[in-house]
């Protein structure tokens, strides 16, 4: 629901109430009078602009979690976990939060019958609330690249091409649970997006059950393929299509690219938490539009940190390299080299159409390479690749 629509199911009782908050002086002698005079009062982008300069961080942050999710439609449970995390274990009441965004009406007790024991956002409100976010850091120049990749669809063929490379080869495993680099590069030849296999030593674990073995967007393709059971890996140390990989070839089914967004989302919440802010954050800032990647740097300051190896930095654009992998973004280079992002109409659509504060990350068995299920036996338990 919209806010007009909130306010006039709201009883005059809570109306003053957050009329009160806005230091409005005198009486209002009928309730549509109150509701018009909120209404302009919230409606005024010049206003609402200064309550949210007027936000210290821990509110921001609040108003980021919350904002920032596509739901409208919250348990109290669920704003306490907001609440809570916005916190970042300093001492408060996180209920001091909740009814902080009570009193200013820009969250409202449930009034249908689905939602009287939830609170609800006001979807307009939230929507002018995350612009004024995103000016923040946006100006007026929209900077044009000199080449950009573009890979809409790309990974959900490759898939079927993988799936089709197992349904017709004998794919054996090493000891360690890799395919062999020259079934690799063999397959990799095949793909429309090809890569090498792991060469370089270092450190490589945290973003999925055969991530150290593999190069990063077919580590993606591999564990989604397991992950969905359309491959299994056998304990005499093979890689065996199943009976549901087997009918996505021979039906020529091809897999739903967000679904594919949805599992990537779910395997890098382990090495970046709050993931669904910083997704959010590259739509509101790239989506028709050029931007570079030094504006997402400013923004998503303070909800990325380190993970072991990785810094702030090379994670964002580890995030930015997978969802263009994904299709959710394209990017590219301007005329003075910079890096510049720009998020697709259908990346668009699975940021905002799938609530990533909903998707929980997997267990161990889809993201521990060590995990009980493995066939491995030895082999390099480190993480690293030697």
């Amino acid at each position: 629901m919209n806010i007009a629509e909130l306010l006039t199911y709201t009883d005059i009782d809570q109306l003053n109430r957050i009329r009160k908050a806005y230091g409005f002086e005198g009486s209002v002698h009928s309730k549509n009078e109150l509701i018009r005079t909120l209404l302009n009062h919230l409606g005024r982008r010049r206003e609402l602009a200064e309550q949210i300069r007027r936000c210290d961080g821990i509110q921001t942050r609040f108003l980021h979690l919350l904002f920032f999710d596509s739901r409208d439609v919250f348990s109290m449970e669920e704003l306490m976990s907001k609440a809570r995390a916005a916190l970042e274990g300093q001492e408060g009441d996180p209920r001091r939060l909740i009814r902080w965004l009570l009193q200013r009406g820009w969250l409202f007790p449930g009034v249908t019958l689905r939602t009287r024991s939830l609170y609800q956002v006001p979807r307009d409100l939230k929507d002018r609330v995350n612009r004024l976010f995103a000016e923040e850091f946006l100006d007026a120049i929209s900077v044009e690249p000199v080449a950009y990749r573009d890979e809409q669809g790309m990974l959900v063929q490759d898939l079927n091409r993988f799936l089709t490379f197992v349904m017709h080869n004998e794919v054996p495993l090493t000891t360690d649970g890799a395919i062999y680099r020259q079934h690799q590069r063999k397959l990799f030849k095949s793909f429309i997006v090809p890569e090498k296999p792991v060469e370089k030593k270092g450190w490589r674990f945290g973003f999925g059950r055969r991530y150290h073995l593999y190069p990063d967007r077919f580590s993606l393709i591999y564990d989604y393929a397991y992950y969905q059971g359309y491959i299994t890996e056998e304990e005499t140390g093979w890689i065996r299509l199943t009976e549901g990989g087997a009918g996505k070839i021979l039906n020529k089914e091809m897999e739903p690219g967000q679904e594919i967004y949805r599992f990537w989302l779910r395997l890098y919440r382990r090495p970046v938490p709050h993931l669904p802010v910083v997704v959010r954050w590259i739509d509101l800032l790239a989506r028709g539009r050029w931007t570079p990647v030094e504006v997402i740097q400013r923004a998503v300051s303070g909800w990325i940190e380190p993970y072991y190896y990785e810094t702030e930095g090379s994670l964002l654009r580890r995030i930015l390299k997978m969802m263009m992998h994904l299709g959710a973004l394209r990017m590219g280079e301007g005329p003075d080299g910079e890096e510049l992002v720009y998020v697709t109409e259908e990346g668009h659509g699975w940021v905002t159409g799938i609530s990533g504060f909903t998707e929980k990350g997997l267990d161990d068995r889809f993201t521990d390479p060590f995990s009980g299920n493995s066939p491995i036996r030895g082999g390099n338990r480190t993480g690293r690749v030697e």
